[in-house]
């Protein structure tokens, strides 16, 4: 398959709770048709089935976590199956899902070439001072390490900013803010990711919708001895009953929480207040690490659709040259996939926001990976 000539990529998204679909003729990047639905168990399958398209010429699928051995998107057959069956104790709550995904979608599409994309690959050339943690051998033996997800957003955005401005990757520092539901912030250098906020599962770092992001690790003896919480309830709480929801008690709507607060509601203040802290520190951190930012960019539901947030993470961040905009920053309205930019002119960093585009990355990656194939088949 030549991605430069017309071709029709069905990219499957199965999430913990969702499953989206898309399908993207490239090389001009049209979405043809798309949809997303709620899942539960034993839904995917039946799901993939529905999907009627048909003269595909490839399919992409996401997969959260490829551990240390897939750091590309790969090609899928039994064997590459077999390798990725053996990561979902990595991430339980994702990979299961979509490797029943995968594996409705071969029977469904039999001799459509498919691939799988991996969030954590962008992230696995992490130099070893930012991925290991400071535990046990044995622990670090058994795959405990920070692996980093968002990576096909983060690399997107890379690719978008150096290409926007006309510089190459490689003489950039960027700062890449994914706000959504899920949140995470990467530090990309050289056109490398050097640092991301999220680690061994995507729990670590930024407050999230209903994920508590980073937490004293003591805290979960201290629940389990004083609540009497197991390990799983433990687990789901940190997962789905914190972050936004857990802070407000309002949901983990980031617009009705904004509602709640304008209207001075206490909880629903500090839970804003808490998300744009949280961001801010590891924007800092991340400029340090690198010396320095030259773009901080923000993307994801909140990041591109949040001016009040944005503004509430950039407070206090002039002396690494960041400068709002106020009135851009208040009027944007993102019409497509440009890169905006919401900084003063006089300012030395540049602060844009775009779109988030992870379907159509994993399509190009498809692309990309199976015309490689074929160049050197």
């Amino acid at each position: 398959m030549n991605p430069t000539r017309d071709s029709r990529i069905l990219v499957i998204n199965v999430g913990s709770s969702s499953l989206k679909w898309s399908v993207t003729q490239l090389p001009a990047g049209i979405v043809l048709a798309k949809a997303e639905a709620a899942i539960g168990k034993g839904e995917v399958g039946p799901l993939v089935d529905s999907i009627s398209e048909s003269g595909i010429d490839a399919i992409g699928h996401r997969v959260v976590h490829g551990g240390e051995q897939f750091r590309a998107a790969t090609r899928i057959d039994e064997t590459m199956l077999s390798a990725l069956e053996a990561l979902s104790p990595l991430a339980p709550l994702h990979n299961p899902p979509a490797l029943e995904g995968i594996r409705a979608a071969r029977a469904r599409w039999p001799g459509v070439p498919q691939v799988a994309v991996f969030d954590t690959a962008f992230h696995l050339e992490m130099p070893a001072h930012a991925s290991t943690y400071a535990v046990p051998e044995t622990w670090r033996a058994a795959g405990v390490r920070r692996y980093g997800f968002h990576g096909t957003s983060h690399k997107y955005v890379m690719e978008h900013v150096a290409a926007t401005l006309g510089v190459a990757a490689s003489g950039l520092r960027i700062i890449s803010c994914h706000l959504g539901n899920g949140a995470s912030i990467c530090a990309i250098e050289n056109g490398h990711s050097v640092d991301t906020s999220m680690g061994m599962t995507p729990l670590e770092g930024l407050v999230m919708g209903t994920r508590s992001g980073d937490i004293d690790p003591g805290i979960v003896a201290h629940v389990h001895r004083t609540l009497g919480l197991g390990i799983d309830e433990i687990e789901h709480a940190l997962y789905h009953g914190s972050g936004l929801a857990g802070l407000s008690g309002l949901g983990k709507d980031a617009r009705e929480i904004e509602a709640a607060a304008a209207k001075g509601v206490a909880q629903a203040q500090l839970a804003l207040e808490v998300y744009a802290y949280r961001a801010r520190k590891y924007i800092g951190a991340y400029a340090a690490a690198m010396g320095g930012v030259d773009v901080l960019a923000f993307t994801g539901g909140i990041g591109e659709n949040s001016a009040a947030m944005r503004a509430r993470i950039c407070v206090r961040l002039e002396f690494l040259g960041i400068r709002l905009d106020p009135q851009a920053n208040e009027r944007l309205k993102l019409e497509g996939f440009e890169l905006a930019a919401i900084h003063e002119e006089s300012a030395a960093t540049g602060v844009f926001v775009t779109q988030a585009r992870e379907q159509w990355m994993i399509a190009q990656e498809t692309a990309r990976l199976l015309e490689t194939e074929k160049l050197h088949g």
